[in-house]
């Protein structure tokens, strides 16, 4: 029966994405940039009107099916602006509570009651209290708090140098928001919109301004499409027969806005001259490049484009790097020329991600100008820099510089471009490496510095530094666990992790694993760890899969705080804003948590100044990561390492010895080469 229930399921998700591709042709074969962008509105714009408001064919009639979940045989209401929960009554019946919600408020086109004041796609049930404190205000990133709930936060962000109060969502529905505003301004490009914030009042392309564009590609890409977005898209196609795109293909945003607007679109996954940048592919982590004599091209930015495919940050002074849409090229300066001043600034230009997971050699290489600079500062105040730890916060990645010769040209304004750049060989192998440009100013002199045609290349094979995932440069991972990616390694005898059902009962010195129902905390995934299976009968973990993270309890570097050593390296939260959990080489607060165990559901809350920051269990998106809204509690499972009396006077290396070897970190090693204590078997051994 099973087997025939897999079969169905299969054919009924081919018939749907049959179905799918079948809606698309239209699009298939157009060039990204307003021509997709146009090409789309055309799709979508014509569907059927929705009666607003209470009624079977009205709104909250469509909500009864859209934005609901079977829960203890009632119908929950699923409600992205609030934790509260809420049933419908009969179909068409408002619930009590709640206000049918416009994400995209209808103000912003002047009210009418057009197709938009009417359109599924945006309209939500929404707590009513959280519908009336985030009113009409944009999308953004809050920096100073005003209220929340846990799911809805409401505060003032700096948009485009105005402190402005914005609505920002929790961490679980930033993509499903992001994907909806991307809908509306497509699917009504032609509306005069009037609120200015974050569009253009008329404007068929690009309609969204280029931060708003910016943050929106950011969540989209940070919380990826869910199941829950896929069957309310579905759902909602059912009733107004129309469709949102970047659910159905994420990979839109980039054709449109991002990365690809360059490139032709084509629903097959064909490349036609490249893909645009690093962040194409099928929206599912499988990207796609132009090949060039034999080179892999990740990043050929011209800033030629609305956009560009870096992202910038500023941490001293308001200077950030632009993108000048005349002569078309990135520039940084915090020269003022009205006021003839110098001013300090510290201000960076980042690259999309890359994957050197595979490859064996990369470049970059660019041209630039650096002109009026501090005498003797050309390459202190102008510098290339590069990060495999890089996860949305500048100030805590580790950076260092690439030389490129950095000059100053003092006579004119002529590019001066680079030799094919080596990126220094420990970043092969790694999965997440970004590039950065580094500009400084300061009161005494503030220079120019422009850049234009940045190409970021790789050759896959295999890498020369014998790092293919781990840090003991043995050149195996599956006997490495340096980089907290080599799980278990299938270390496990049964009945040795058990439920911890109080903080108290943990030690310093435990292995642990953290879980939720019958999955466990797995490899590392950039800002989240991978599920991983395990089972679990009466609170005793009897099987685990051999990628599961063993974890080794260790004091935190606050008093009374505990840290989690993954293979040597700790896990942190590393955002105060978003879900990021990285893993750092060295312990500090944010790598620090507090543990309260409730009913045998642990609180896992983040020290230092990311408090914020809860260890939790996504199931829309099933991942554990480390989240500011209100997402699974995990459990904690225990396996004390016991100290036997035997006193080993020889041991014998591991291809004599059946028992593995491991050290008090927990990663695996060859042979024993000095004396100590070791985990041979499951039990510590002191060696002599």
């Amino acid at each position: 029966m099973k087997r025939f229930i897999l079969s169905t399921l299969l054919l009924l998700s081919v018939v749907c994405a049959l179905a799918q591709k079948e809606y698309y042709t239209s699009v298939d074969g157009v060039k990204g940039g307003a021509g997709l962008k146009t090409a789309l509105y055309e799709l979508i714009k014509n569907h059927k009107k929705i009666s607003y408001g209470s009624g079977e064919e009205k709104t909250w009639g469509a909500f009864y099916t859209t934005d609901a979940v079977i829960e203890n045989g009632k119908r929950r209401v699923l409600d992205m602006y609030s934790s509260e929960k809420r049933y419908f009554g009969s179909k068409g019946s408002a619930v009590s509570g709640m206000n049918i919600e416009h994400s995209v408020p209808k103000s912003w086109w002047g009210g009418s009651s057009n197709n938009a004041y009417c359109d599924l796609h945006h309209l939500n049930p929404s707590d009513q209290n959280a519908n009336s404190r985030k009113s009409n205000y944009p999308l953004g990133e809050i920096t100073d708090p005003g209220w929340d709930n846990g799911v809805t936060f409401v505060g003032k962000a700096n948009i485009e140098g105005s402190n402005i109060n914005v609505f920002e969502p929790c961490d679980e529905y930033k993509g499903d928001f992001a994907r909806t505003y991307m809908y509306m301004f497509t699917c009504y490009q032609d509306l005069t919109w009037e609120y200015t914030w974050m569009n253009y009042e008329k404007s068929t392309y690009p309609t969204l301004k280029p931060w708003a564009v910016e943050l929106l590609l950011k969540w989209h890409k940070q919380d990826p499409v869910s199941e829950k977005e896929v069957n309310r898209n579905n759902a909602v196609y059912a009733v107004q027969g129309n469709r949102n795109p970047f659910i159905d293909y994420p990979q839109f945003a980039e054709y449109v806005w991002g990365d690809s607007i360059e490139f032709v679109f084509h629903l097959t996954g064909e490349v036609e001259g490249g893909t645009g940048g690093n962040t194409g592919g099928d929206g599912n982590g499988n990207e796609e490049f132009e090949i060039i004599d034999g080179w892999k091209i990740y990043l050929n930015e011209n800033f030629d484009g609305a956009t560009m495919k870096f992202t910038t940050y500023e941490g001293v002074g308001n200077y950030p790097w632009t993108l000048n849409s005349q002569y078309k090229y990135a520039i940084a300066t915090s020269y003022v020329s009205s006021s003839k001043t110098n001013n300090d600034a510290e201000s960076w230009l980042l690259s999309p991600v890359f994957d050197f997971s595979n490859d064996s050699v990369a470049t970059v290489s660019f041209e630039y100008v650096i002109h009026y600079c501090q005498s003797g500062k050309a390459a202190e105040h102008h510098s290339v820099m590069i990060s495999s730890d890089f996860d949305g916060d500048v100030e805590n990645a580790t950076w260092e510089s690439i030389d490129f010769g950095a000059t100053e040209n003092t006579t004119d304004w002529t590019l001066t471009k680079t030799d094919d750049i080596a990126i220094p060989q420990k970043y092969m192998g790694e999965k997440a490496v970004t590039i950065a440009f580094f500009y400084k100013g300061t009161s005494t002199k503030a220079g120019t510095f422009e850049i234009d045609n940045v190409i970021v290349k790789a050759v896959e094979g295999a890498n020369d530094n014998g790092n293919t995932g781990g840090d003991d440069n043995e050149g195996d991972n599956e006997e490495n666990e340096g980089d907290g990616n080599g799980g278990n390694d299938g270390n496990f005898d049964g009945n040795s992790f058990v439920l911890v059902t109080d903080a108290a009962q943990l030690t310093i010195g435990d292995s642990l694993i953290i879980g939720y129902e019958n999955y466990a905390m797995g490899a590392s995934a950039g800002n989240y760890r991978h599920k991983t299976d395990i089972m679990v009968n009466d609170g005793t973990i009897t099987y685990l899969a051999d990628d599961v993270q063993i974890i080794v309890l260790e004091e935190g570097a606050v008093a009374g705080t505990y840290a989690f050593n993954v293979g040597g390296k700790y896990l942190a939260a590393s955002s105060s804003s978003s879900n990021y959990l990285a893993t750092k080489d060295a312990l500090d607060a944010n790598g620090s948590w507090t543990i309260v165990i409730t009913d045998a559901l642990a609180t896992i809350t983040a020290q230092g100044d990311k408090t914020r920051n809860i260890l939790q269990y996504n199931t829309s998106a099933p991942r554990f990561s480390c989240y500011t809204g209100t997402q699974k509690s995990v459990n904690i499972y225990a396996k004390s390492p016991m100290i036997t009396t035997a006193i080993e006077d020889d041991v014998k290396d591991e291809s004599e010895n059946a028992e593995a070897i491991y050290d008090l970190q927990g990663r695996r090693i060859k042979e024993i080469t000095a004396p100590g204590i070791y985990i041979i078997g499951g039990k510590k051994v002191l060696v002599k």
